[in-house]
């Protein structure tokens, strides 16, 4: 019978051990999806995490893409919004509306290295700087950039991630 108890004891300590290494394990394998942003339920939530912005609501995503998954979660991301109410572009943000063509040419770099990794982007969701647009650029310390393109005329949020 003491022996019993023993074997039972040691049994114990074992699953205890291999439970603990599980749990470790997984937490941090959650841990690392979510601080890669992908174990949110859409692109407005990594946007979120990422960014600390929130795009306007009731918006559709109607297009996304991204240069594949990483372990750190960089790369580059392109998706568009379509919106019903103007109004609920222009309140959401502070808008600048003065035409700016090195914020252009930075949008076309990130767009032509997902194009190098073979993401094609179809015609009808790639951004027409020729119309009349709003933006807001943000940046971090990393040189991670983002970019909101909001065309007027159409009612679309263009939003570009560029993470590193």
């Amino acid at each position: 019978m003491k022996i019993v108890k023993t074997i039972f004891k040691i049994f114990l300590g074992f699953l205890a051990m291999i439970l603990i290494f599980i749990g470790l394990f997984f937490g941090h394998m959650i841990f690392t999806l979510m601080s890669s942003g992908m174990l949110f339920w859409d692109s407005e939530d990594v946007i979120y995490e990422n960014w600390n912005i929130r795009l306007p609501q009731n918006g559709e995503e109607i297009y996304y893409t991204d240069s594949g998954a990483s372990f750190h979660g960089d790369g580059e991301r392109y998706s568009v919004y379509e919106y019903e109410n103007k109004e609920t572009i222009n309140s959401a943000f502070d808008w600048k509306n003065k035409k700016d063509e090195d914020m252009e040419r930075e949008i076309k770099e990130v767009l032509e290295r997902l194009k190098e990794q073979d993401v094609k982007i179809s015609e009808e969701y790639k951004i027409d700087f020729n119309k009349k647009y709003e933006y807001i650029r943000k940046a971090k310390d990393d040189n991670s950039e983002l970019y909101l393109i909001y065309i007027i005329e159409e009612n679309k949020i263009y939003v570009i991630e560029d993470i590193y």
